[in-house]
């Protein structure tokens, strides 16, 4: 038994050490992008996911979880590199219609937005980052939920694409 503890012990820790650098490239790689089109980052408040989850079932398993790791990575590289980073209220962003029209909900996965079938992801994404500019609103935002459309949509020089507010969704 000790040597099977010794060998459990050691893929735990490879598995770890496999998830804190994939936890830094990806902090990375989403700060670089942000910094990159003059955005800010608004991640998940997920404070309490780790409370409602927890069992002894899932003791080790919550171990490997790495959203509350990739949040603070990217919470401390956007502060590096000046880029704003932002907490909100993840309810009911999945449920929600972003834009006023009727949200159809067509299986578990997918929704019917005004015409245009997308995943409930996308929905998510969209309603945190409304969320994020209102939160951050008159704080170093150049746009904001309220603004005309054609201000909203400007483009970038260097891509040619709108401006991104990116959205972690876990």
């Amino acid at each position: 038994m000790k040597w099977v503890r010794k060998v459990r012990a050691r893929w735990l820790r490879r598995a770890r050490n496999i998830l804190v650098d994939s936890s830094h490239y990806i902090a990375k790689r989403i700060t670089k992008v942000a910094k990159e089109y003059d955005a800010a980052i608004v991640l998940e408040d997920l404070e309490k996911l780790k409370k409602k989850a927890s069992s002894a079932k899932l003791s080790w398993e919550s171990q490997l979880w790495c959203y509350e790791r990739i949040q603070s990575y990217i919470e401390y590289k956007a502060l590096v590199e000046g880029v704003r980073a932002a907490y909100v209220n993840p309810r009911n962003t999945s449920r929600s219609s972003p834009n006023g029209r009727p949200l159809v909900f067509i299986n578990y996965k997918f929704v019917e937005l005004g015409g245009t079938i997308t995943t409930r992801d996308v929905i998510a994404s969209w309603n945190l980052a409304l969320r994020g500019l209102k939160q951050m609103r008159g704080s170093r935002v150049k746009w904001s939920p309220d603004s005309p459309r054609d201000v909203a949509m400007k483009t970038r020089a260097k891509r040619g694409n709108p401006e991104v507010f990116i959205s972690i969704y876990n």
